[in-house]
């Protein structure tokens, strides 16, 4: 295997491997259960730093333990094969590889292997960064019934609130309610900002994941025969069941969805092209026009309203994984244009983006760590020929 290994990296470094080569590396890798191909591949680079400086490979590091695979593509459509999966390289952390560098370049294609944390590495000549933009974290704006309001940014866990009997909890980064559900529910919003995100278990148990830009209006007791909620931006659902009081989310008083118990997806943000409800488990209902139009869904389909319009269309087979990866804390730019991966970056690092020259005609394919700062993932970006400069927090694609 030592000798099939060399091969593959000599090949890498030479900048002549295909495409099923890389693969074939990041599937070696995925299965070293045992360590010998991630030390292998550590000597391997070891040797080759002590002979020369290798500047052409300066944009990734392997160093303390890769937790991503990350892969970005300069328009390019066709067909690849499955991703390594990342839960197979979260094993690399107790190797504690020291730093490395290593570009798989291979027609048009850059695949980077990159520790998520703290990378030290100056800005290229091509892109200009005069400050470090942190990424988003954990923090909202609760807006009680009487219109006062609690950032939750700045408190501690405990009883936040009380109103008609009911206490707004805060624990460990999420808020809940609790206490005396009799009597007429008192109606709050939890909302984040730009750069902020937070989770919340309504009164009825159902849980809800609040992305950045984003907003949900609920009562602080669900009462009557059905529950019902406000939701704009974006939200994913993980409803308690209730066969005898159906879970309702009116999304942006533009559509409603109808469910008795499942998880699904909602987006709804003014500067995307659809609204969209993607459905992960159960079955949910989407209607518009007030009710004229209406589509059930079954896991892994989509309900798309198209923005100023009352078309309802069901796309088949989405990339659920895709739809959800901002809950589980990365980025999954799958065939991405530019535009759209950077109104993903706008609202998580809370920033403007400026077209200097034109919009390049770039795809992205690829998962990444939303952890890291602005700073560390331009130096992944600058990799794909599109260059960048920071005035403030304005963003400049230059080229």
């Amino acid at each position: 295997m030592n000798h099939r290994l060399q091969y593959l990296l000599e090949q890498i470094e030479k900048q002549q491997a295909a495409e099923a080569e890389c693969w074939e590396l990041l599937q070696l890798i995925s299965a070293d259960e045992s360590g010998e191909v991630t030390e292998f591949i550590d000597k391997f680079h070891t040797e080759k730093a002590k002979r020369q400086a290798l500047p052409d490979f300066q944009s990734a590091y392997w160093a303390n333990g890769a937790q991503e695979v990350l892969t970005a593509f300069r328009s390019n459509d066709k067909p690849h094969p499955a991703e390594v999966p990342v839960r197979r390289m979260s094993g690399f952390k107790k190797w504690g590889w020291a730093a490395a560098a290593v570009v798989l370049l291979t027609g048009g294609a850059l695949f980077l292997f990159n520790n998520p944390t703290k990378v030290q590495q100056p800005a290229t000549p091509q892109t200009v960064v005069q400050r470090t933009i942190q990424p988003g974290k954990n923090g909202a704006l609760l807006t009680l019934a009487d219109g006062s309001q609690i950032v939750l940014d700045s408190v501690g866990d405990g009883v936040i609130a009380s109103q008609q009997g009911s206490n707004a909890v805060l624990k460990n980064g999420a808020l809940s309610y609790s206490g005396n559900e009799s009597g007429e529910p008192a109606y709050n919003t939890l909302s984040t900002p730009r750069g902020r995100q937070f989770r919340l278990q309504l009164p009825d148990g159902s849980r809800v994941w609040l992305n950045a830009a984003s907003s949900i209006r609920y009562p602080t007791a669900f009462a009557g025969n059905e529950r019902k909620v406000e939701v704009s931006g974006e939200a994913y659902f993980e409803v308690a069941p209730n066969i005898n009081m159906p879970f309702r989310v009116n999304v942006n008083n533009r559509a409603n969805i109808e469910v008795l118990g499942t998880s699904f997806n909602v987006s709804s943000y003014e500067n995307e092209a659809n609204i969209s409800t993607t459905l992960i488990e159960g079955a949910v209902k989407v209607s518009v026009d007030a009710g004229s139009r209406s589509a059930i869904l079954k896991p892994g389909q989509q309900a798309s309203i198209q923005q100023g319009t009352n078309n309802l269309a069901v796309v088949n087979d989405v990339d659920t994984d895709k739809i959800i990866a901002w809950k589980n804390g990365y980025f999954n730019f799958g065939k991405a244009t530019l535009p759209e991966v950077m109104r993903q970056l706008e609202r998580w690092y809370d920033i403007e983006t400026v077209y200097e020259k034109g919009i390049p005609e770039t795809k992205f394919v690829g998962k990444l760590t939303r952890n890291i700062t602005l700073n560390e993932l331009f130096q992944i970006l600058d990799s794909t020929g599109v260059n960048f400069r920071i005035e403030g927090r304005k963003l400049i694609v230059t080229k």
